[in-house]
């Protein structure tokens, strides 16, 4: 057995691991979805599919260090002149120099080719988080019942009645949505979708408005908004315009809160106070 072999195979299986682990890196939804809906590919999931990339880019680090070790007679070579001097910027150093500084600059100044790249990586994500669905706030799973109750604006006891109809029963108010998930063998948002009890029943009555600004909530409009809680389009135009605001429904949240020099969260708690919730 050659070691120097055994470095250059390890080398390449390295790289294509990379490789592999990058291609998934960049089309894996973002961590808020990933983790509320428990995506998974062959099996692994995304903190999985990132450990991979990091110690695989750690033992591809060890090898090419060994691997340019064993070949620095011909790697310097081409970095001398033809007279056998060693000069630093040489042709082909200064051409490969090139290519990472365009690769680089184009990529920091967000310029084509490179936004393609980051623009086709953003739309792959936000397919996935159309379909897999967006938590109700950030790494929601991560908060305790009684929080995550609060937040999004849920009756506890209705929530509590619901969970009991899976045989999932709260002792701990700060049990954490993940662990009440996995218990009862679901992801965080199946888990989600049992709290708020049958889905006829969610989609003919309002929806309560959460405390927290719900992920993706922002590029809504306010007539989707009005149509994801369930209210009145005209009642939530006069909310607004009681309290001074100037909105068109057709406007997002987002956009509708800059026009106002407010933040989205602020719009969504006047339309919450606006309908007496607390």
């Amino acid at each position: 057995m050659s070691f120097r072999r055994v470095v250059s195979l390890t080398l390449l299986l390295a790289i294509v691991m990379m490789l592999t682990t990058s291609i998934v890196l960049y089309i894996v939804p973002q961590g808020r979805v990933a983790y509320w809906s428990n995506w998974q590919l062959w099996g692994l999931s995304k903190t999985q599919w990132g450990n991979l990339h990091t110690n695989a880019g750690l033992l591809m680090l060890i090898a090419a260090s060994f691997h340019v070790s064993f070949n620095w007679r011909p790697i310097t070579s081409y970095m001398k002149n033809k007279a056998r001097d060693f000069r630093l910027f040489t042709p082909n150093f200064n051409a490969a120099l090139g290519v990472m500084a365009v690769v680089a600059v184009l990529t920091l100044w967000e310029m084509p080719p490179m936004a393609w790249i980051q623009s086709g990586g953003e739309s792959i994500k936000d397919a996935a988080a159309f379909k897999l669905g967006e938590p109700p706030y950030g790494h929601a799973e991560e908060s305790g019942f009684g929080v995550f109750v609060r937040n999004t604006g849920l009756d506890k006891d209705e929530t509590l009645a619901n969970l009991a109809t899976i045989g999932v029963t709260v002792d701990d108010p700060g049990v954490l949505i993940a662990d009440l998930a996995r218990e009862a063998g679901l992801s965080p948002r199946e888990l989600f979708e049992i709290m708020q009890g049958p889905e006829v029943q969610r989609s003919n009555a309002p929806q309560a408005i959460p405390t927290a600004m719900p992920m993706g909530s922002g590029r809504l409009t306010l007539v989707g908004f009005c149509e994801k809680y369930n209210r009145d389009l005209a009642g939530a135009v006069r909310i607004l315009e009681a309290k001074g605001l100037v909105i068109d429904p057709q406007e997002t949240l987002r956009d509708i809160a800059a026009g106002n020099d407010m933040e989205p969260l602020d719009v969504l708690d006047v339309l919450r106070q606006g309908y007496d919730e607390k």
